[in-house]
């Protein structure tokens, strides 16, 4: 599991990027890269190990652009090292990958006879060079080129794509993988879940199981994965910023304890009325007393909460 974040801004993004990934460390922290765009060409930072290690390098040798992607990294396909970290680019294409391409092994060989090299062991640098040789081999269009790419990959995967002397276009797709976008003024966002995007705005449309979407910082247009318009509904967000950092403590699974009673004060709040003591149950079909067996359904130590 990784975290994934894109953002369309009106100045330079990678400290806005690095706040989004700061949100996202739960899903992985062997690596972690951001890639921008300046004077039409892509630049990046990557860094094996925690955020910290990216935060340094962005401090000694600064990201420009207003145009970016970022990544934070559950190795899965390649050790944790800053060639393997992400975003993973050529001279067209930067993109930062959650999930894995299960058939990227013949797809590298396959790319190998074209003539192309990799600089990494990871599945998602194939999804990188697969775009360029429909970039630049059959000479597509951004669209049609990660669309062409997206036909040929099989697994579970999200991905935020921006290209080379484009600085007003992010291309976002999932399979299998969540993905939601962002909408703010003038600006638009790309995160692999609303926490990630809430320091930035409330106004999130999730994509759907095969969707790809075109953004640019005026909207953006949703497809299906036959290729059809599609109209996902924009919901306004409840995640907070709180809701997503480790509010002091060392690490998610401490805080996540220590929030326990008032997590469960707030999803009781929703039965009980605090003033009368009434348990107020959603009215179904079927009478609670009536009940001879109730089967529960959970993983790991849920199923002893």
């Amino acid at each position: 599991m990784c975290g994934i974040i894109g953002i369309l801004g009106k100045s330079d993004v990678a400290p806005q990027i690095v706040e989004g990934l700061k949100r996202l460390e739960y899903r992985g922290y062997d690596s972690a890269g951001v890639a921008t765009i300046r004077d039409g060409r892509l630049d990046r930072r990557r860094a094996s190990g925690r955020l910290a290690a990216l935060n340094e390098k962005l401090s000694a040798l600064p990201l420009p652009g207003a145009t970016g992607i970022g990544h934070t990294r559950w190795a899965t396909h390649g050790a944790p090292t800053d060639a393997n970290a992400h975003p993973h680019a050529t001279e067209k294409v930067a993109l930062v990958h959650n999930g894995i391409i299960e058939n990227f092994a013949e797809l590298r060989e396959e790319l190998k006879t074209k003539g192309f090299s990799f600089a990494s062991q990871t599945d998602s640098e194939v999804a990188a060079q697969l775009i360029t040789y429909y970039l630049r081999n059959e000479k597509l269009a951004p669209k049609d080129a990660v669309k062409a790419a997206l036909g040929r990959m099989r697994g579970a995967f999200a991905f935020a794509i921006i290209f080379s002397g484009e600085d007003d276009l992010l291309i976002a797709a999932r399979r299998g993988s969540p993905l939601a976008i962002g909408r703010g003024e003038g600006e638009m966002f790309v995160g692999s879940d609303a926490y990630a995007l809430a320091p930035f705005t409330n106004r999130v449309t999730y994509l759907e199981e095969g969707d790809y979407a075109i953004i640019t910082r005026a909207g953006f247009e949703i497809y299906d994965e036959q290729g059809r318009l599609a109209n996902r509904p924009e919901t306004i967000s409840s995640a907070s910023e709180n809701m997503v950092d480790k509010d002091g403590h060392r690490h998610f699974m401490a805080k996540e304890i220590h929030e326990q009673p008032e997590v469960i004060a707030h999803t009781l709040s929703r039965y009980i009325d605090a003033a009368t003591g009434e348990i107020r149950l959603p009215k179904g079909s079927f009478d609670f007393a009536s009940l001879e067996r109730l089967t529960i359904s959970a993983c790991g130590t849920a199923y002893y909460a």
